[in-house]
């Protein structure tokens, strides 16, 4: 009884929508469009969002770090409480786990940077120039100027852009650093501009500057000592998985661990926006698509009267109504949906073929965002559209199955 009820429901539905095809065309591609928008949306939305993890892994930020315990509790400066040695035993294990591709330790400090009379205020960063830029790709790139610290340059000194421009400095140019020592004196000690570069950021533009990290360290007199160590994991690797297995070991062994998403948490809080307005906007187009189909139902069933009689006069209930009703709009659904679908993925497809240029947030390099198909997700956007649908037809099949066979004979549905 069943199968014949499906049988006769999609022969019906099939030679109803076929009665207007202009009107039904139009449905099934108002259904279409908002399921398409909301896989491109979706997708794009991700893919962005992923650039900006991974680009904030890749300007410094890395997949995790490791501080002492009680580092970003300190208001600024440098103890040497709040520094690690590099003979530590839990650094060792890092740097010995197999789902780990590099580390770098790193020096952070403040001071002041002098060039003939003029002083400015700096954000300095001592590091391993070689294990920097396998932990930090994009730190310094080819829109740079000059090169990046190196052990062969033990005086080199990078600047941001702004803080170059704010002193005049180009390459080549001597300077001096100054900076309080552990023990509360200032030292100071020359070096040499070996580059400039675009930090992104244009407040940290204006303050920040690199150098190798010996060099720091003997500015501020702590040799052997640093005040984070980077960490980048091997392609694929769950940064959050790994920072899980191992903060309770890095507590034990007097330091702790932290992702980037614990650092940088305001990625965290844009891609939470982002996804919130993505939502919004696929919300809204479903909502369109409903009031679409409501209404189109609703001029189905006002069409429809004397069919709807007829059909109750030899025995069908109000419920065999309202599952026609329902069945016409699903199907409605699955057309609209599948043709979404299908274009929605050939967009994804062909943009993360050709790739979409995005303004890196990170530096002043333009990327190319790589969108990806995701069947899950597709296959779940689909079945929203026949599920809105569906539920647009609930108010005018209920219209429908409570008429009264001898007023839908005279035309009358209400």
């Amino acid at each position: 009884m069943r199968t014949n009820f499906l049988r006769f429901a999609t022969i019906y539905a099939f030679r109803s929508l076929r009665r207007n095809p202009r009107r039904t065309v139009l449905t099934i591609f108002t259904v279409g469009f908002s399921v398409a928008m909301a896989i491109i949306a979706s997708r794009y939305s991700v893919a962005i969002m992923r650039l900006w993890q991974d680009g904030a892994a890749d300007t410094g930020t890395a997949h995790a770090q490791i501080h002492a315990l009680g580092y970003f509790d300190q208001p600024e400066g440098v103890t040497e409480e709040l520094t690690i040695a590099e003979d530590n035993a839990f650094l060792r294990r890092v740097a010995e786990d197999p789902r780990v591709l590099s580390v770098t330790p790193r020096l952070k400090l403040e001071g002041l940077i002098s060039v003939n009379d003029e002083s400015l205020y700096f954000l300095g960063i001592g590091v391993s120039g070689p294990s920097e830029q396998r932990v930090s790709p994009r730190l310094f790139t080819a829109n740079d100027v000059g090169n990046f610290v190196h052990p062969d340059t033990p005086d080199g000194v990078v600047v941001g852009a702004g803080l170059a421009q704010t002193l005049s400095l180009k390459i080549g140019d001597s300077v001096t650093l100054v900076a309080p020592t552990i023990e509360g004196s200032v030292n100071g000690i020359d070096a040499t501009i070996v580059g400039i570069v675009d930090a992104g950021v244009p407040s940290f533009n204006k303050r920040a500057l690199f150098t190798q990290i010996d060099l720091m360290q003997r500015l501020i007199r702590l040799p052997s000592r640093f005040t984070e160590l980077a960490v980048r994991l091997q392609p694929g690797v769950d940064a959050r998985q790994f920072v899980a297995d191992l903060a309770p070991l890095a507590a034990a062994d007097g330091v702790e661990l932290r992702g980037w998403w614990q650092i940088e948490p305001i990625i965290g809080n844009v891609g939470r926006i982002w996804d919130s307005v993505v939502g919004v906007i696929s919300a809204l187009l479903f909502l369109l698509t409903g009031l679409s189909v409501l209404n189109i139902i609703f001029m189905m069933v006002a069409e429809r009267t004397v069919e709807i009689g007829t059909l109750m006069a030899i025995g069908a209930r109000g419920r065999d109504i309202r599952r026609l009703f329902a069945f016409e709009a699903a199907l409605i659904g699955s057309l609209g949906g599948a043709l979404g679908l299908v274009v929605g993925n050939l967009v994804v497809g062909s943009m993360d073929y050709v790739g979409v240029p995005f303004k890196s947030p990170f530096g002043s390099d333009v990327l190319l965002v790589h969108p990806e198909i995701d069947p899950i997700m597709s296959l779940v956007v689909l079945l929203c559209g026949i599920f809105i649908c569906w539920l647009a037809s609930i108010p005018p099949s209920r219209k429908a199955s409570s008429v009264e066979p001898v007023r839908a004979f005279r035309g009358q549905i209400t």
